[in-house]
């Protein structure tokens, strides 16, 4: 079993050809979709086969409906309902070449924490993977640091997806890497890796961060593939599967839960990585952060 802590918001993500006009309106094509790192990541997870559980906080105005998509993805969904704070938004807007710039209204998710937690959710788990909105508040890293402390107290490893540059960037990479220092595992794509090390080069960045946290570090640089470091060793390069990307919402969610799905079956890294690369190739053809009905 895979326990995956994180993150669940609604996505609206609008696809739009032309550039924006400011101003007055840009055509687009507007959907409402669940989302969230931490949901992705679980929901590609269950995709790729492993069976995976979610501990994620949501607001009334749409907790069932977030639970629902989960189970319906195949994931032991274990979603919180806050009482005072809605579900989190992201407006997600994507160009014509598949790139996204996100809004984000945290919201409930930003409430997870310790409270949330019960010693139930290790039952069977053997990998825990933490999603690095955790970090960013003071209830979210009291969680991830009682998360980390009794998988590794239960003989289970632990990984972490950083998550977000901007906000990386607004809390400090100090504080930021010495609250991840624990991690088996990181998942940085070639931007938060380069904040992280000030390293520019995927691969340089993914041996400094193997380096730093003694952890396995994988680097995802999109059309550049994946670059995998172990401690002490040199970066090995994993090329990307060719593909036209239709939206790059949740690409970085669905390379790591493939990779996390891989290696719980028993994979070698350099194979997760990859199957996580070919797996990403997919989700950049699906509208969302989710696997679509055509994956």
């Amino acid at each position: 079993m895979l326990l995956v802590v994180g993150d669940v918001v609604t996505d609206v993500v609008a696809r739009h050809a032309a550039p924006l006009a400011p101003g007055t309106d840009t055509p687009a094509e507007i959907a409402i979709l669940p989302g969230g790192a931490g949901a992705n990541v679980a929901a590609w997870a269950a995709r790729c086969g492993a069976r995976v559980r979610l501990l994620a906080r949501a607001g009334r105005d749409s907790a069932d409906w977030h639970r629902a998509e989960l189970v319906r993805a195949g994931v032991d969904a274990h979603v919180r309902v806050d009482p005072e704070a809605p579900t989190g938004k992201v407006v997600a807007l994507v160009d014509g070449a598949g790139e996204r710039s996100f809004l984000t209204d945290s919201g409930a998710s930003f409430r997870l924490g310790p409270d949330d937690w019960e010693p139930g959710l290790l039952a069977g788990v053997t990998h825990v993977h933490l999603s690095g909105y955790l970090f960013f508040t003071a209830s979210g890293r009291a969680l991830a640091a009682l998360a980390a402390a009794e998988a590794h107290a239960d003989e289970a490893t632990v990984s972490v997806d950083p998550a977000s540059a901007g906000f990386i960037a607004s809390s400090g990479v100090r504080a930021f890497l010495a609250a991840i220092a624990s991690a088996d595992a990181v998942f940085p794509n070639s931007a938060e890796a380069a904040l992280l090390t000030g390293r520019p080069a995927p691969a340089a960045a993914a041996e400094a961060l193997a380096a730093t946290l003694d952890a396995t570090a994988v680097v995802t640089a999109a059309a550049d593939g994946a670059h995998l470091a172990a401690p002490g060793a040199p970066a090995v390069h994993i090329p990307a599967t060719p593909v036209t990307p239709l939206d790059t919402t949740g690409a970085g969610d669905a390379f790591t839960g493939a990779y996390l799905a891989a290696v719980q079956s028993g994979g070698t890294p350099r194979d997760a990585a990859a199957a996580a690369c070919a797996t990403a190739a997919t989700a950049v053809r699906t509208p969302g952060g989710r696997p679509g009905r055509g994956a």
